[in-house]
């Protein structure tokens, strides 16, 4: 396909620009030949993007740009905003600040499309901005991106495209850490010159202050007319102090105020820069006072406000008033380029149902995260839960693999189990015991390792990867597991290590430098975190070590939670310490891109932490959905107040602090499109017998069933009858999805007016078949259904409880309708074309029940992986009897299940009463 020939690289560039700046790519087929002949056209075509004039026809030029619209529609920004935009270009100067930026990515070897998503995202972004802002205010939007995406990039380049076309002076806002800030002022500093070959001249303004004597901070003498080449930018930390000095220097010279063309933007910007105090009052949090001092003042030429965060819920629910943040012009939505490994791809989402597509979530027992509660509150000596003593045996593994692969960066395990620093200095402690001891009993060890190493290379292959990421930019590039031989050989090399290099903090060298060694570098990340000639905090080499890749065991809280990259993490032992949704989402430092060792990571959770998660991937797929589907409307934030997804159950998870979502108000509890079904089964005899024979009854008082092959279906099932089998159905404890099932009987006959009578669908396996002599216990209406087959998660389940992942076939959701459906139709699986189908046919109304009864599915391990050697991932049930599942659908526009929505009062009127609505959850 010529769309993929690496020689038409320059010519892709060339037609997205074209595209950019024609708006359609109809107008780029068309204005080829205006002016002169196609053949002359061509040629010139060909020639600015250094291909022989033969490379280039007519056909293949339309095969081209029907590639690229096609490749266009998998959008990768998505704007909520205003229809008005300015005539911003895209620059194609080759010494233009973009230009020359675009190229540092390419020598970085960023790929194709995710360059190609910076430069769209940046000129979106760029036309909604303006350097006039002195009638009408200033311009406030926000974009949100993805936890560990590459943010400072997409920063870094809307920098580049705005300074050429014409704003002079850039504010970032960068978060509350000085060394943080520090780092993110030096990398923009380096991104933005290069090698004095740039149309502009960069000025770096740190730290500036009336009170400052050098020249650098004399704005008098700033070169800020039309004319000028100059631009300027101040990395600014979000303290008051910092924050105030800069105000009052920036617009000290009224005059050079009246030139500046300002853009701030404001890094992590639900962090600080949200007003926490009552907002009906006049006194603001002082970071969001001052920023609101910075930002609406109509003394400077040009204003404009964006906030960048992966977690915005604050940024949409808080204050909604002319003078505030509220991101009232736009909001941009960035789409991860192909390689970024997220919520998505390792939590997936189950409405609709995407299953996690990277299986690397390994289990944290409940008795496992007794014992760590206890460890932590410990200083004695104690033996570590296996959860532990594997993911510390796996980051040794990794580490040895990764060094028999010639890694040389970093390699990093995550241990974060509490916020509390007495906790990570006991914790540090024992792990520090147990590596000590590792060393002295390695021998006997050692067949747990290896045993350890096999079973998870065969649990998550390198194919696995690159099936689940099928337009990994450098797929060829993606390692293998080393054999066991030379992991085995890197291992014995460490264990020789003396002790003190075994493992230790960071030893510091002859010139107060760190000076790394072979071993493993014990790090404890948290602010009161010090130690004698040593250092405890993290710092990574500047630059590789010559021969082997260091390794680091950090141990942390509150100062892992942002800002923070851990290069080559491999290894996360995380157990719950929150839940509110942005500040858990932050913690997520396993998210990003994962080059060069992409099949090691694994990731040990507890069962609520791993729900959590589960809930905020849908949370923000939704939120998301909602921003594309409003966007293609054209409407713009002041129109609609993005909605939030939220929990019926507090205890799951709450999006923010209630101070920060001061004018969100509940919507009702809302099941119009609930579709959920049961995937959490406990192993209790009693349970399992009540539910099946509880199911059988309900079943046979119904009136004679239609039989559709292996469908059994009662239409026109009256609400009474419904809410008494759902009121005595039970529940797996662990099943939080499904245990909403009180609120949606309660939803249910509220809204009874609005929704017919239910359909009620069994599912078997193969033909229903009548009922051969008496001695049948699922005997239903004189049939005898075969059950349904299903096994469990081996991951995901435990010795009590079974994850079988999925229980409905989406076929069975359009079992119920009478009428012959189309071939195509019925084998579609998007829950939302289901949705459309069921309308087709007259169903738009009908809310539908399907029971699976599952096999027990008594089989061993051993034969299990005998019959499906390619099943690893998952095993038989094994349960005492028989399952009884189901499947819940009520019609309407999907809004997921067990939720409720929140948004922002446009008008805010004071009536909400939030304390009641939002209760606080006692943290651990």
């Amino acid at each position: 396909m010529i769309g993929y020939d690496i020689k038409y690289s320059q010519l892709i560039a060339f037609l997205e620009t074209q595209r950019m700046n024609l708006g359609d790519w109809e107008k780029v087929r068309q204005n080829l030949v205006l002016g002169g002949t196609t053949q002359e056209a061509l040629s010139l075509v060909a020639r600015i993007t250094n291909l022989q004039t033969e490379d280039l026809t007519i056909d293949n030029w339309n095969d081209l740009i029907n590639f690229l619209k096609k490749r266009e529609e998998k959008k990768n920004v998505t704007k909520l905003g205003k229809n008005a935009i300015n005539d911003a270009q895209i620059p194609k100067d080759s010494y233009s600040a973009w230009q020359l930026y675009k190229s540092k990515l390419i020598k970085q070897n960023w790929s194709e499309d995710s360059i190609r998503n910076i430069e769209k995202a940046s000129f979106e972004i760029l036309q909604n901005l303006s350097m006039d802002t002195e009638k009408d205010g200033p311009i406030k939007g926000l974009v949100v991106g993805n936890v560990q995406s590459g943010k400072t990039a997409n920063m870094a380049g809307l920098m580049a495209m705005a300074a050429d076309n014409g704003f002079n002076y850039f504010i970032i806002l960068s978060g509350v850490i000085e060394n943080l800030r520090q780092q993110t002022s030096t990398r923009l500093y380096n991104d933005m010159n290069t090698s004095g070959v740039s149309n502009l001249h960069w000025h770096q303004v740190d730290k500036p202050s009336l009170k400052s004597k050098m020249p650098e901070h004399d704005i008098s003498k700033f070169k800020l007319d039309e004319k000028s080449k100059d631009r300027y930018f101040t990395v600014c930390l979000k303290n008051s102090s910092r924050l105030n000095a800069l105000i009052k220097w920036l617009y000290s010279d009224k005059n050079k105020a009246k030139q500046l063309k300002i853009l701030v933007i404001d890094d992590e910007a639900d962090q600080a820069s949200i007003n926490t105090n009552n907002i009906e009052e006049e006194n603001k949090t002082a970071i969001n006072r001052l920023i609101r001092q910075l930002v609406n003042n109509r003394e400077v030429k040009g204003m404009n406000y964006i906030a960048y965060t992966a977690t915005p819920y604050a940024n949409v629910l808080n204050e909604v008033d002319e003078d505030s943040l509220y991101p009232k012009d736009f909001i941009v939505l960035l789409e991860p380029s192909e390689d970024y490994i997220g919520p998505n791809q390792i939590f997936g989402t189950e409405e609709p149902e995407i299953s996690p597509q990277i299986d690397i979530i390994r289990d944290i027992s409940d008795t496992d995260e007794s014992l760590i509660r206890k460890l932590q509150d410990s200083t004695l000596p104690m033996k570590l839960p296996k959860s532990l003593v594997d993911s510390i045996h796996w980051f040794i593994l990794t580490v040895a693999a990764m060094r028999a692969i010639e890694y040389k960066k970093p390699i990093s395990m995550l241990v974060h189990t509490s916020f509390k620093i007495i906790h990570h200095e006991n914790i540090a402690k024992k792990i520090e015991e147990y590596l000590l001891n590792f060393q002295n009993n390695y021998e006997d060890i050692k067949p747990d390792l290896k045993v350890l190493y096999e079973n998870e290379s065969l649990d998550f292959k390198r194919s696995y990867f690159l099936e689940a990421m099928k337009d990994y930019s450098s797929k060829d590039e993606v390692p293998d597991y080393p054999k066991w031989e030379e992991v085995e050989r890197y291992i014995d090399r460490m264990i020789r290590l003396p002790k003190g290099e075994l493992i230790s903090h960071i030893p510091i060298g002859e010139e107060g430098q760190p000076a790394y060694h072979k071993g493993f570098h014990l790090v404890i990340d948290n602010s009161k975190a010090t130690a004698d000639n040593q250092i405890v905090r993290l710092i990574y080499p500047k630059n590789s070590l010559s021969n082997i890749a260091p390794a680091f065991i950090v141990v942390g809280g509150n100062t892992l939670s942002r800002g923070l990259t851990l290069e080559g993490l491999t290894t996360t032992y995380f157990l719950r310490t929150t839940s509110q949704a942005d500040t858990l989402m932050q913690m997520a430092r396993w998210f990003g891109y994962r080059k060069g060792y992409e099949i090691f990571p694994r990731i040990w959770l507890d069962r609520m932490a791993l729900e959590r998660f589960q809930f905020l991937s849908q949370m923000n797929e939704e939120l998301r959905e909602e921003i594309r589907s409003f966007a293609i409307n054209g409407l713009s934030p002041k129109d609609y107040a993005p909605r939030v997804k939220n929990s019926v159950n507090n205890k799951l998870i709450r999006i923010t602090s209630s101070n920060k979502m001061q004018s969100a108000e509940p919507n009702e509890y809302d099941f119009a499109g609930f579709n959920s079904q049961t995937i959490y089964f406990e192993k209790d005899e009693n349970v399992l017998e009540h539910n099946l024979q509880h199911a059988k009854s309900f079943l046979n008082s119904l009136p004679s069933p239609e039989i559709k092959t292996q469908h059994m279906i009662w239409r026109d099932v009256s609400n009474d009858d419904v809410k008494a089998f759902l009121e005595n159905y039970k529940v797996c404890k662990s099943d939080i999805k499904m245990s909403s099932l009180p609120a949606l009987l309660e939803w249910t006959v509220k809204n009874s007016g609005e929704l017919a009578n239910w359909s009620i669908v069994l599912s078997s396996v193969g033909k229903v078949e009548e009922t051969k002599g008496n001695g049948n216990e699922w005997n239903i209406h004189g049939y005898s259904p075969n059950p349904s087959v299903r096994t469990k998660l081996k991951n995901r389940s435990t010795d009590k409880i079974a994850n079988i992942g999925a229980l409905r076939s989406p076929a069975d959701l359009l079992s119920d309708i009478e009428d012959e459906i189309l071939p195509n139709e019925r084998s579609e699986s998007k829950i939302s074309n289901i949705r459309a189908i069921r309308e087709k046919y007259g169903y738009s109304k009908v809310p539908q029940i399907i029971i699976y009864r599952i096999d027990k599915g008594e089989m061993s391990e051993e034969d299990y992986l005998k019959k499906f050697p390619n099943k690893e991932s998952r095993l038989p049930l094994n349960f005492p009897k028989d399952i009884i599942g189901i499947n819940v659908m009520i019609p309407g526009i999907s809004r997921g299940s067990q939720t409720t929505y929140i948004s922002a009062k446009l008008n805010v009127n004071g009536d909400f009463d939030k304390e009641d609505y939002y209760q606080e959850e006692n943290e651990d």
